[in-house]
């Protein structure tokens, strides 16, 4: 509301011809000057409550009913109502009305998203589940306390506390545990259910930047690490992959969120030092994130897109409107000849700005449906199916509503794969896999055809 009136004001102030006419204006008698303020003050009741009046029946019945019920109980309910109560249950009324992808935040709860969203956490970097009755880390964050400890997804935490009196327990009880502590940390764990590899990892919350990227290739890999001035940096890391052959690098791209356009750029510099000329682009478990970074990342994968920026993605809106994403640029023979192997894998937590990645890649003929390998849990093997983008809105107060405003389709193709995704049907290969195996079963499967 602050802003509001400053900017009212500032319009009011923006007219130096008022300023000039007041200035010469001619005296006047003091009841003429008495009925003329009268008269404005007048005029000025009329217009607030003619303003009001107009503002009030602009509203649908359906609000009016409640603005009069609001204020009827306001003035003759015997006790006062609690409105950040009333309020909370209007905005999850509304949330209620809306697909899951749209909420609300407060202006604290938003600060938080862009900060993670740009990279900057707080805490150990784990997600954890429950499987077998046991907490599991469900992911790791690059470059998060986790990981430079040396926890790995697909770990049981079979033993937490301090270090010579371990407690154990369910998932419950650990997030207990985790909430009531402000140290350092000790997990025992191992990917074995009995504990026969397990080892104990010391771990402390702090403020870190998450990676999105990481590298592998048959003789070495590189992650991104604190560097100077507390900038991430290309780190050569002992993570080989032995079995890709020597021509084939190996990215995983995590989410399009934070410095994940750069870190791309730079492992596609990595990989062109050393001489590969395929790639595997490993894609399970991103779940999306913004379009820009899209935008940056397919600039560097369109073969035959011949625009100097091709189109990544066209959004559609309920009104008619269409909005095209743009790439950052054009640069695939940069990094790749024109014969290059570009493999994708895949999984059902693929979903988003990734599909709209398979999508363009697709449509511009870096791959087809065949170098597409998706992970086959039981008789499931697509990706998520998210063809949807949800736009922020920001109250003055500095709330926001993040709302699905627009179905997203492929750049070439018009295709839209919202609630379908990528199936073996168009042509993607299944691949089953275990959700967590230590060895990375799948990964071995591709590569032992791929690069056999």
């Amino acid at each position: 509301m602050k802003e509001e009136e400053n900017r009212e004001r500032d319009e009011f102030f923006d007219s130096p011809q008022q300023e000039e006419t007041a200035a010469q204006a001619p005296s006047l008698s003091p009841i003429k000057k008495w009925g003329i303020a009268f008269g404005a003050v007048l005029l000025a009741v009329v217009f607030f409550f003619g303003g009001w009046f107009a503002h009030y029946f602009s509203l649908d019945e359906g609000l009016r009913t409640f603005l009069w019920a609001k204020e009827t109980t306001e003035k003759h309910y015997f006790e006062e109502i609690d409105e950040d109560a009333l309020y909370e249950g209007l905005l999850d009324a509304l949330e209620a009305q809306v697909d899951r992808y749209s909420r609300f935040y407060t202006e604290e709860e938003y600060e938080t998203v862009i900060l993670e969203s740009q990279g900057t956490n707080s805490g150990l970097g784990i997600t954890i589940t429950e499987k077998n009755g046991k907490p599991f880390l469900y992911s790791v964050v690059q470059n998060s306390p986790a990981c430079l400890a040396g926890l790995k997804e697909g770990m049981y935490v079979l033993g937490y506390g301090a270090e010579d009196a371990l407690e154990t327990g369910n998932l419950e009880q650990f997030k207990t545990f985790l909430d009531a502590q402000t140290g350092e940390l000790t997990f025992r764990c191992g990917y074995a259910l009995d504990g026969t590899d397990a080892e104990n990892f010391s771990v402390t919350r702090r403020k870190y930047s998450a990676s999105y990227c990481f590298y592998r290739d048959s003789e070495t890999s590189y992650h991104f690490r604190d560097g100077e001035n507390g900038k991430l940096k290309a780190t050569q890391t002992d993570d080989a992959l032995p079995s890709l052959n020597g021509d084939t690098a190996y990215i995983k791209l995590i989410s399009f969120n934070g410095n994940a356009a750069w870190e791309f750029e730079q492992l596609l510099s990595v990989m062109k030092e050393r001489g590969r000329t395929n790639l595997v682009l490993d894609l399970r478990g991103n779940g999306g994130g913004y379009m820009d970074v899209l935008c940056s990342i397919s600039s560097h994968l369109m073969r035959n897109a011949e625009d100097r920026r091709p189109i990544v993605a066209t959004a559609k809106y309920r009104s008619g409107k269409k909005t095209a994403f743009v790439a950052d640029g054009n640069d695939f023979s940069e990094y790749f000849a024109q014969t290059a192997k570009i493999t994708l894998l895949a999984d059902e937590n693929s979903a988003s700005a990734t599909e709209c990645l398979i999508g363009a890649l697709i449509d511009y003929g870096t791959i087809g449906y065949g170098d597409v390998y998706l992970a086959q849990y039981g008789e499931t093997a697509k990706t998520y199916g998210k063809g949807i983008m949800q736009s922020h809105f920001t109250s003055p107060s500095g709330d926001v509503m993040k709302l699905t405003v627009a179905s997203v389709h492929w750049p070439v193709s018009d295709t839209c794969i919202h609630g379908v995704g990528v199936t073996p049907e168009d042509g993607a290969h299944a691949v089953p896999a275990e959700q967590f195996d230590r060895a990375d079963g799948m990964l071995l499967n591709v590569l032992s055809e791929i690069c056999g």
